[in-house]
């Protein structure tokens, strides 16, 4: 049991520094992303420095809330 624990704590670790994100695995909580997401869906982020597009997902850290709130933007 150890050893899976470890194994998926290097894992994640792994995903933080390859991603540059502090959560790079997140799951979509409710229906307000589809139709192009679902409820349920894992999703993996990759932090950019590069200009945001139309079609990208943009994830927010709210102070004080737990969850992350994503956005399509539509028109940039």
């Amino acid at each position: 049991m150890g050893m899976i624990v470890t194994s998926a704590l290097i894992i994640w670790k792994a995903l933080m520094c390859i991603t540059s994100s502090e959560s790079p695995v997140v799951v979509v909580l409710s229906g307000s992303m589809e139709p192009g997401f679902k409820r349920g869906d894992i999703l993996f982020l990759h932090m950019s420095k590069d200009p945001i597009r139309t079609g990208e997902i943009v994830v927010f850290n709210v102070d004080g809330v737990r969850v992350r709130v994503f956005m399509y933007p539509s028109n940039i």
